[in-house]
C-alpha cells in the first residue's frame, strides 16, 4: 500500500479563532458532552469533503466518530473536526512521486537541514502544539486517543522554508561536498524539491500548513 503525504492550507480567520475557543472552553471546564457535541456537528459538515477524509482517517466506516463520544474525545480531534471544513487542499509532497517526502526527510540533512526543521517541513507539528499557543491556561493539552489529527506548521516557517527551498531549486549550495551533491541531484531529478516548493507557496504568512501521511 502507498504511503502517501496529504497537504491543506487552513486560513487564521475570526471563525478560526472562535472555533478554537470554544474548543477550549468547553475542555478546560471539562464538558466533554460538550466537546463531543461540537466534534460531531464539525464531523458532520465534512461528509462530502472526501480529501478530508482520506488525509485524516475519517472513512464514515472508520472508528473516528466512535473517538467523538464523551469517554473518548480529546480537544485535538475536536479542533479538527471543526477547523477541516475550512481547509483547502494544496500540492503535497507526494505529487510527483509517491515516496518524496520520504526522499525529503532522509537527504535534506545532508544539505545543511536540522531533524527539527524536516520535521516541520514533511510532519508538522501535533494539533495540540498549535491550541496550546492560542490559549492562556498552563494545563497542557495532551493528545487524545485518535492520533490522526494532522501536523501543524505556522505560516511564517513554511515561507522561511520556502525561501531555503527556493534556493536549492536553483542549485546545490555552494561548496558542496560530493555527498550533498548527490542528495541535490536525487530531490532536484525526483521532483521533491519541486514538490516542496509547489506546497509551500500555496501557504501565507498567516494561514497554517496542515499534514498528514497515510499508509
Amino acid at each position: 500500500m502507498a504511503v502517501l503525504h496529504h497537504a491543506f492550507r487552513r486560513p487564521f480567520t475570526a471563525d478560526f479563532e472562535a472555533e478554537v475557543a470554544c474548543v477550549f472552553a468547553a475542555w478546560e471546564s471539562g464538558d466533554l458532552a460538550r466537546l463531543s457535541a461540537i466534534s460531531l456537528d464539525g464531523y458532520a459538515k465534512l461528509a462530502e469533503r472526501e480529501e478530508v477524509h482520506r488525509a485524516f482517517l475519517f472513512d464514515p466506516e472508520g472508528s473516528a466518530t466512535s473517538w467523538m463520544q464523551p469517554d473518548f474525545v480529546s480537544p485535538g480531534l475536536a479542533a479538527l473536526a471543526v477547523l477541516a471544513d475550512g481547509m483547502a487542499e494544496v500540492p503535497n509532497l507526494s505529487a510527483s512521486a509517491d515516496t518524496n517526502h520520504y526522499l525529503l526527510e532522509t537527504h535534506l540533512p545532508q544539505l545543511g537541514w536540522s531533524v527539527a526543521d524536516i520535521a516541520l517541513l514533511v510532519h508538522g507539528r501535533p494539533i495540540e502544539a498549535m491550541l496550546q499557543s492560542y490559549v492562556s491556561s498552563v494545563r497542557p493539552i495532551e493528545q487524545g486517543g485518535f492520533r490522526h489529527t494532522g501536523g501543524w506548521t505556522t505560516g511564517q516557517a513554511a515561507q522561511a522554508m520556502k525561501a531555503r527551498i527556493d534556493r536549492l531549486v536553483v542549485g546545490p549550495p555552494d561548496g558542496s561536498d560530493e555527498s550533498a551533491m548527490a542528495a541535490w541531484r536525487l530531490l532536484a531529478d525526483s521532483g521533491a524539491l519541486a514538490d516542496a516548493h509547489a506546497m509551500l507557496a500555496a501557504i501565507g504568512e498567516s494561514d497554517w500548513l496542515v499534514m498528514a501521511i497515510t499508509h
